[in-house]
């Protein structure tokens, strides 16, 4: 074993070592949480977008935690909501008004109300929508951009105005003596590469010049997270220098400051958290292992919605001396203690050891899994442990 990689199986070690504690100490199915993480990640994503002059907002749908939430706040990030139960848990967290927007679809009149009331920016998804938020007496609107229509195609996507939509848009804006002044547009979800982003990016931006009185764009989720730690990572600064660039042509073309928000996705917090859970039962069914645990897709949701994208599960192995997965390995699935016949949380190869009692780790936990929570299956809500400089607080 050379000197580099003894120190990596050291360090390997040391943290499995804390986070079994944490688990001896909690108890398990635990969701642990690593705040100062979330300083990092702000860091290097603004540092891709510097050249952008972007800010950062974060899509509380993510996650939901109010100390996650907090943390962003006070980083400076922006809050991106889409219901008025997570506009009230964002201004809890401290985000301000002037730093939340709002974009959902069928908002009812009375949500439209709320939002007025507090000043809230509000990216309208319909036509009919947009007519109702300046009936209120509103002077400025933003819209939600049908991706899908950006890049040419006519079905798949529900989401925000058809490009050839625009200009009745405008029109509806004019009628009312209000103006459109924001864009924003969901580009999808867990990319790989900017490059599979880029001609809905560009043909967004390119969209924005034809709005008079524009004053903002917003350009949401799109960065993935590579969750079985196979390939290479997200490019976040090739990214942001194709952001930087359509952002500075888009500022020449029309000649006047405009501001970029970014949106980044679950990029930003998947990978501030770990989920612990615990196996309570291992046995052979039809030729394969199956290894029970303290958990269930009803509190670990992500395997459920998106089985494609699986995430990497590992037996933490504290001691000294010992890798994990060290010796034979076993194809295992890792289901939930439940009769649900889709309670399956993964499936790893674990040491042919592995028994009743043994920790299993699901890294990149933060983003799409707590905030999924369901009641379904009648399971407790787990542990949550937010680790901040060295010290941790249990709620």
């Amino acid at each position: 074993m050379t000197a580099v990689s003894a120190d990596l199986n050291l360090q390997s070690q040391s943290r499995d070592a804390m986070l079994a504690e944490r688990a001896r100490k909690h108890g398990t199915p635990l969701y642990l949480y690593d705040l100062d993480y979330l300083e990092i990640r702000v860091a290097e994503l603004r540092a891709a977008l510097h050249d952008a002059q972007a800010r950062l907002f974060f899509a509380t749908m993510a996650n939901d935690r109010l100390p996650v939430l907090c943390r962003l706040a006070q980083l400076g990030v922006g809050a991106c909501v889409n219901s008025i139960p997570h506009l009230e848990l964002a201004q809890e967290a401290g985000f301000a008004s002037d730093s939340t927007q709002f974009t959902s679809t069928g908002v009812s009149r009375g949500d439209l109300q709320t939002l007025a009331a507090r000043g809230i920016r509000t990216n309208l998804d319909s036509c009919a929508q947009l007519d109702r938020w300046f009936e209120l007496g509103q002077t400025e609107a933003g819209i939600r951009v049908n991706a899908a229509s950006l890049a040419g195609i006519s079905q798949g996507d529900r989401i925000g105005i058809a490009v050839d939509q625009i200009p009745e848009a405008v029109q509806i804006a004019a009628s009312r003596g209000g103006r459109i002044t924001g864009m924003h547009v969901y580009v999808g979800t867990n990319f790989q590469r900017p490059r599979e982003m880029l001609p809905t990016l560009e043909a967004f931006f390119d969209l924005a010049v034809s709005l008079p009185d524009l004053v903002y764009v917003n350009v949401g989720g799109g960065i993935g997270v590579d969750y079985a730690h196979t390939g290479d990572p997200f490019d976040i600064d090739g990214y942001g220098a194709r952001i930087g660039d359509l952002a500075s042509r888009l500022r020449g073309r029309i000649e006047r400051p405009v501001e970029v928000i970014c949106e980044p996705g679950r990029s930003l917090t998947a990978s501030s958290a770990r989920f612990l859970t615990s196996v309570t039962d291992v046995k052979e069914l039809s030729g394969r292992r199956l290894a029970a645990v303290d958990a269930s897709v009803a509190i670990f949701p992500r395997p459920l919605h998106h089985p494609e994208s699986p995430h990497r599960i590992r037996q933490l192995v504290p001691s000294i001396g010992r890798e994990n997965g060290s010796g034979d390995g076993v194809p295992t699935s890792i289901v939930g203690r439940t009769t649900y016949s889709r309670d399956i949380l993964g499936s790893c190869v674990l040491p042919e050891s592995l028994s009743i009692g043994a920790l299993l780790c699901f890294e990149d936990a933060g983003a799409y899994c707590q905030s999924m929570i369901s009641r379904f299956l009648g399971q407790r809500d787990p542990v949550e442990v937010f680790l901040d400089s060295g010290s941790a607080q249990c709620i």
